[in-house]
């Protein structure tokens, strides 16, 4: 890690979260609620001070139908080692994007691979001018065993755009606290092996620099769809 600038802010994200082995044991946490309330986008605002009156024409309800993080969570302005060992400042090399970040870890046998398929797959469906729009950041929660080479192989099976980070311990427990997510917990497997409890969910970030929605593994599925429906959305409306 090259340098950490956290605020000393508490986030906190109030729809539940969820904790989950990776290898498929649940910590007992509620899970997210899928359905969040509508955020109305309203295209008079900003006309507002020039004009008295706005008629119902001017707004426009968008649901999303991803959970609704509340307060939203600041994105973290963090430099951090890519996979290629340069600096990657999060804050200013996503201005401007849809930023999607996921914190996971390449030794997961189920939820972390199944979480960056349903993302791959859904960009595949999306406008490549859309994509363009999108940084996708995979922070690892398992800094022992995942070194760049590693987590640069793991998500070239998904995409090759996707931008992996390398994290220290020390760092890492900064990061999750800064962003209202649980402390990792790692479990005993036996033979030296371990499995690695950590939060499940996708955290989009808007041009606000602000994660306003998050997209929590769905063991029955239905992930593709929801985030299909949002993510062309959180691009051309913002929040």
């Amino acid at each position: 890690m090259r340098s950490v600038r956290l605020p000393m802010l508490a986030v906190a994200v109030l729809l539940g979260i969820v904790l989950v082995s990776c290898g498929g044991e649940d910590s007992g946490q509620a899970p997210f609620e899928i359905e969040a309330p509508p955020k109305v986008i309203d295209s008079g605002e900003e006309s507002r001070g020039k004009e008295e009156h706005s008629s119902a024409a001017d707004a426009t309800d968008v649901a999303y139908r991803g959970a609704r993080a509340t307060p939203p969570i600041p994105k973290p302005d963090l430099v951090l080692a890519d996979t290629n060992g340069k600096d990657f400042n999060i804050l200013a090399e996503t201005e401007g994007y849809l930023t999607l970040l996921y914190l996971g870890y390449t030794h997961c046998p189920d939820i972390c691979p199944t979480h960056m398929l349903d993302l791959a797959k859904t960009l595949e469906t999306m406008d490549p001018e859309q994509v363009e729009r999108i940084r996708v950041i995979f922070i690892t929660t398992d800094p022992a065993r995942d070194d760049a080479a590693s987590i640069r192989r793991w998500l070239d099976l998904f995409d090759e755009s996707f931008v992996g980070l390398t994290i220290d311990d020390e760092a890492l427990a900064g990061l999750l606290s800064f962003l209202g997510m649980p402390q990792i917990i790692r479990q005993d497997l036996g033979d030296g092996r371990y499995s690695v409890n950590h939060g499940t969910y996708l955290i989009a970030f808007t041009t606000d620099n602000l994660g306003h929605i998050v997209y929590p593994f769905l063991p029955d599925g239905g992930l593709r769809e929801i985030m299909r429906h949002d993510l062309p959305l959180l691009i051309e409306e913002g929040w």
